[in-house]
């Protein structure tokens, strides 16, 4: 059942964009990790692992063991929820396939693109391993688009380290902000300087928070802060505060959503967008607007006469 809000308050991934790296803790240093999922369900938590046998499919059996016995620790979550398993796997030059039981496709979006992160993240460590790939019920994994999401490595979820400082790189962005009227969305072309270890899906979102320099008004609180985002498979995962919703703005519901929508379709290389308040999605901003689902560019709100 959704839990309807209407202005009132009732993941993925933080990092600069996200944290796919793991979330900050003492950690022992070790050849091997293994991933929970943090109680806030935003980040990865990387634990040290060390094999009985340091084989490739022993390491296989011993990884399958953990995440089908949905091991975690005292404050964080297992990647897989409870019904969902590893049914069989194989390997052949150097991919490894995992094929999941049915119950897979049952996850919500942001917890799936985190928990897929921790996978391939464990299992590519393993010698020989140079591939993951995805099956659900003995079928290709598909994404939103009904494509297979074909192979994956640990390069596939990188995301920026925070170790290189200073060096900046610059982006056009095109961001959405509302007509004076309060009925249409305004768009206004900024360049931005922005650290490489910064994602663009991120300036896009913080730009919005900041507002408008012309002549339009803004679409979010300013109260409002960024605690994630990350893009996977063409879709932009947005994760806010409760001031997103707690303190919005007296405009039509719509309006705030499409213009984070239009501004990162338009700016990134997304052509879906879901939105998130602290890791959560079922909640309605509004009457109609549902977070639990992709947005895709609304034309219709854009003024064309500017």
């Amino acid at each position: 059942m959704k839990r309807w809000i209407c202005f009132i308050f009732p993941v993925l991934f933080a990092l600069t964009g996200c944290s796919f790296l793991g979330k900050s803790r003492d950690v022992p240093d070790s050849d091997y990790y293994f991933y929970h999922i943090d109680e806030t369900k935003t980040e990865l938590v990387k634990v040290a692992y060390e094999p009985n046998r340091e084989t490739t499919e022993n390491m296989i059996q011993d990884f399958m063991q953990l995440l089908n016995s949905k091991v975690h620790g005292k404050n964080d979550i297992s990647l897989l929820p409870e019904d969902v398993e590893i049914v069989t796997h194989s390997v052949h030059d150097g991919v490894l396939n995992l094929d999941f039981n049915r119950a897979y496709l049952q996850m919500d979006a942001a917890r799936e693109v985190l928990a897929r992160a921790g996978v391939v993240k464990t299992f590519a460590q393993i010698p020989d391993i140079q591939y993951v790939k995805f099956q659900v019920d003995s079928k290709p994994f598909l994404d939103s688009n009904q494509k297979p999401i074909g192979i994956m490595n640990e390069e596939s979820f990188l995301q920026s380290s925070g170790e290189t400082l200073n060096s900046y790189q610059e982006a056009n962005v095109v961001l959405y902000f509302v007509s004076e009227s309060g009925r249409k969305l305004v768009r206004e072309e900024r360049k931005v300087y922005f650290d490489k270890n910064v994602t663009l899906e991120t300036v896009v979102v913080e730009q919005l928070l900041k507002g408008p320099k012309e002549s339009a008004n803004p679409t979010l609180p300013s109260t409002a802060k960024l605690v994630s985002v990350t893009t996977m498979d063409q879709i932009c995962y947005v994760n806010f505060n409760k001031n997103f919703i707690e303190e919005a703005l007296p405009l039509k519901e719509e309006i705030p959503i499409y213009s984070i929508v239009n501004s990162l379709i338009d700016t990134c290389r997304v052509d879906k967008v879901q939105l998130s308040i602290e890791g959560v999605t079922d909640i309605t901003y509004g009457e109609t607007m549902y977070l639990d689902q992709f947005y895709e560019k609304n034309e219709e709100l854009i003024d064309k006469t500017r």
